[in-house]
Formats: C-alpha cells, structure tokens, sequence
C-alpha cells in the first residue's frame, strides 16, 4: 500500500528528537509498504531541522520520503504565531505539487495540527483513499484545560468543529491515549471506530547512548543516597508541587533525595518552592542520549499528571525511557490507568496528596532492593513485549487495511 502520513511536527532522529511517524514509517516499508511523510522545517522546539531556499525539500530517511515544508518558526508553543504557522504549513501542504508522488491508498491525519484534518480528508477524497485521524493530543480539550482557553474562544470553537469533523468522517481513529474512545464518544456517541497505538520504545536510539561527564556526576549526583528522580520539562503540564511536598515531609529522613533534572517555565518557581529543603536539588538538564545514564543513578523515577484530560489515559515518553532504564515509576495520576499497572512496574498515587505521596515513596525506600530491581526488570520486558514499533506499526497496518 502507498501511505501518507500527514504532521506538521512529524522529526526524524536524524535532526531531532525522533516521532512515531518515521519510526512506524521506517518498519511499514520493512513490510512492503511505500510511506510519504510530508512534515515542517518549523518546530519551535528545535533549531536543527534541516534549512533550505525555496517551498519544499526532499530526502529519504530509513526508506521514507520525506517532504519537508518551508514554514516560519513560532519561538513558542502558544499564541498567534503559532496558528500563523499552522495555516502556513496547511496551505504549503494544499498546494504543494503531488502528481509525482506515487497514488496514496491511505492518508493519515496526525494532530498537531487539528486543521491537517482537513487536508488529510480532502486528499484522501480525491485519491480514493481511506482516511485516518491520529490523535496524539486531544485538542482543544487540551488548549482549555491546559492553557486555560474558552470553548467559547472563537479559535477553540472552530477547532472543536474540525475535531468532530474529523471523527465522523475517519475510517479509523487512532489514539495514542488508551481511552481515547470514551472522548470520541462524548463528541459523536460512538467509539466503534477507535483504536488505541501508543508511544513505543525505539531500541536503536538506546543502542548509543551518552555517559555524564564526570564532572557533572560529582557535582550533582548525590552518593549513598536512596534517589527520587524526575527528568523532563518543567511546566503546567508536568505539575511537581506535590513532589516539593512530600520531600519536606520526608526531610526527616536524610537518606532519601529528590532530583528535579530539566528546563521549562516553571524551573524558577520549583526552585523558590523548594529553597529551603536540602534534600531536594535541580541539576542542569542532559542530553536526551545522556537520560539513560542519569536514570542509572536513581532508585525510583516519579511523574505527575492533572487535568481532564487524565481520564483519556496517558501514554508518556518519559515512562518509555524510565521503564528502559530498569527503575520503578511513582505517578501522581487520578486518571485513566494503564502502563505501569499492565507491567507491575510501579504505583500510582492521588494526584495532588503529599501525605499518600510520601508514604508510596517511603514503601520504596523500605522495600528490599531485590524487589526494586525486580519492578524495574518488569517495565523493560513489558517495552520489550509490546511496545516495539516492530509490532506496533503490524498493529497499526492491521487497522487501516482493514477498516
């Protein structure tokens, strides 16, 4: 079959940090498929994606094509550039020249951004091809919840009118949330159509990896402690308050420490919240290849989660690449469960409850390091049984040849 795979933020690990949509793409033409991703050069996460004169640029990764679109870079992840941008790459998509691009027999549609919804219909429609939606990010629930929007804000009510377009009119729907239908149901009463792809483990990325310098161990990497690590972004979306919590309730129990690793907007108030607890430090952020190294020098990995969004379910990058380092998760998550429970790798607590926190964290510290090792052994196998992208893109073809 020829495929389509539609993304604004679609980046291959060549330049950036790698998305599903190469490495899906890259094991669809180990299996005889012919894969097209038509992506952006305009990614306010990234500086290194490639840079070119004129409307488009083409190169083959792993045996996809790729076409990268030339489009002007948002310097954030909100606010007017960024729809600018996202009406930008929809037009350079309508418009780009397709008659040399090999027939597609499947378009799919990957949010971000919601109005590719309407290029990936309107392409499927004139090719007489099967269309699917994949969400990755439930907008605009997410813009509401999250950034604090109106469903009465005029962008928000236009992108909820595309969201359901969308699911009515996809032959398929696939979500990288594990209950994704129960929100397809509220926008169009069913969740027939709905499956479930979530994030896998790419094991070559793991295959060269970084060590920390020396230097950076010495200074940051506190020894003969029982260490509490989280490593990602500080923002909203990632809420540590509860985590800053717990630790003062723990600060009577010198042997326990909290690592906070990352960058973001909130990294300044986390630090004021903590200032006076000494067993809670923020070392420099590392290099995605460096993660795993850092991972090995904690006992237990936390995450957290809050929003509505939580009863869809998660799918979280960050659990894929503590679960690979053999270490247990604590989550502070009311939601939707799934991942840890499924691998008996870890434990969610109440989100928003220092006390339950504290009390989950301390059954870590007092539990035998045996057991420990055993948890963190289970999430690496649960990854390594399910989460390939070897069997997920088997998974994934499965439905849009048969829908």
């Amino acid at each position: 079959m020829v495929i389509w795979y539609l993304c604004k933020y679609a980046s291959p690990q060549k330049y950036f940090f790698g998305t599903r949509h190469f490495y899906l793409g890259a094991e669809w033409v180990k299996n005889g498929h012919e894969v097209t991703v038509f992506t952006s050069n305009a990614n306010h996460l990234s500086d290194n994606l490639p840079k070119f004169e004129g409307k488009f640029f083409e190169e083959e990764i792993e045996g996809v094509k790729t076409i990268w679109l030339n489009g002007k870079k948002a310097k954030t992840s909100s606010g007017l550039a960024r729809v600018l941008s996202w009406l930008q790459f929809e037009w350079q998509l309508f418009s780009l020249p397709k008659k040399k691009y090999s027939k597609p027999d499947v378009v799919i549609a990957s949010s971000l951004s919601l109005l590719t919804i309407l290029n990936g219909y309107w392409l499927s429609k004139k090719h007489k091809a099967k269309f699917i939606l994949e969400i990755r990010d439930i907008w605009p629930l997410s813009a509401m919840e999250l950034g604090g929007y109106s469903k009465y804000h005029p962008f928000m009510f236009l992108l909820a009118i595309i969201e359901k377009f969308g699911y009515k009119n996809a032959r398929a729907i696939v979500g990288t949330m594990p209950n994704l239908g129960a929100h397809v149901e509220q926008r169009i009463g069913s969740k027939n159509k709905v499956f479930c792809i979530p994030q896998g483990v790419n094991l070559s990325f793991y295959d060269n990896q970084q060590e920390l310098d020396g230097e950076y161990i010495k200074k940051y990497m506190p020894t003969d402690k029982f260490i509490i690590c989280y490593a990602g972004t500080l923002n909203a979306n990632n809420p540590l308050e509860t985590l800053i919590e717990a630790a003062d309730i723990l600060k009577t129990h010198p042997q326990i420490h909290f690592l906070i690793v990352g960058n973001g907007d909130r990294k300044e108030f986390l630090q004021t919240k903590a200032k006076n607890l000494s067993n809670i430090s923020f070392p420099p952020p590392v290099q995605k290849k460096q993660v795993n190294h850092l991972l090995q020098y904690s006992a237990v990995c936390y995450d957290s989660f809050s929003s509505e969004l939580a009863k869809f379910g998660l799918s979280r990058n960050k659990w894929i690449d503590y679960m690979f380092a053999e270490k247990p998760i604590i989550c502070s998550y009311s939601g939707f469960q799934s991942m840890l429970n499924e691998a008996n790798s870890g434990s969610f607590v109440e989100y928003g409850n220092a006390q339950i926190l504290a009390q989950e964290i301390l059954k870590y510290y007092r539990m035998d390091s045996e057991e420990i090792k055993r948890l963190g052994r289970n999430g690496k196998e649960f990854l390594l049984t399910n989460r390939t992208f070897q069997k997920l893109a088997k998974q994934y073809e499965e439905i849009f040849v048969n829908c």
